[in-house]
């Protein structure tokens, strides 16, 4: 799991919130739930096809792909879907995992972009079951988390205000998480090189990186 500080700008932020301030169309989410999710979902979302929609999907994919740490933690390919959900008191979404393939597309990432500044709304945080326990985040308007699509997670109940977000899933070029972590890892290792990080860190860091090759690839 990995945030991401300032994929949306403040200039895309305000063209996202322009669209939203007209005749945006949302409608009762729980259409788009399958299966025991569709018990859970409390919110709304605009729709799919329409013109607001495809305009802020299109944004948030550009920024996205724009993003060198988006690009070196996802690896993007493909872009499952991409829609903003609105939450208003009241409203929530229990604990679910997402679709393995949605739209035909293979959901490796799970992304949610936030829209609202956290002070606009109470509850309303995103919670992600770790390995070490459930961690709950409401992070800064155009910021981005970005967690494997196969996590359970939930979204505590708004108790006051209005969060929208944009959530999405995302196709890597690396299908594989390990292998994906290792290639994010040695990226940031080439990267320090450049920052005058000092010698010492960066070989500790190639050092982890051998080990997990070796025990990937290593027959005993």
């Amino acid at each position: 799991m990995l945030a991401v500080g300032g994929v949306l700008d403040a200039h895309a932020l305000e063209a996202i919130h322009e669209v939203l301030a007209g005749d945006a169309p949302f409608i009762d989410g729980g259409h788009s739930a399958r299966g025991g999710a569709r018990a859970v979902k409390h919110n709304e979302q605009l729709a799919p096809d329409s013109a607001p929609s495809l305009a802020i999907a299109g944004m948030i994919e550009q920024r996205l792909r724009a993003h060198p740490v988006v690009q070196a933690y996802a690896r993007p390919r493909r872009f499952a879907r991409i829609q903003v959900s609105r939450h208003r008191s009241g409203m929530g979404y229990g604990l679910h995992v997402d679709d393995a393939r949605i739209e035909g597309v293979r959901t490796d990432l799970s992304f949610t972009c936030f829209l609202s500044a956290p002070e606009d709304y109470q509850g309303g945080a995103l919670c992600v079951q770790e390995p070490g326990g459930e961690r709950c985040v409401k992070l800064a308007a155009g910021d981005c988390l970005l967690y494997p699509a196969s996590t359970l997670h939930r979204v505590e109940p708004v108790s006051e205000g209005e969060r929208l977000v944009a959530v999405g899933w995302i196709a890597s070029e690396v299908r594989d998480a390990g292998a994906r972590a290792i290639l994010y890892e040695l990226d940031q290792a080439l990267a320090s090189l450049h920052d005058g990080v000092e010698r010492e860190q960066v070989a500790l860091t190639l050092h982890h990186i051998r080990g997990q090759l070796q025990r990937r690839w290593m027959d005993r």
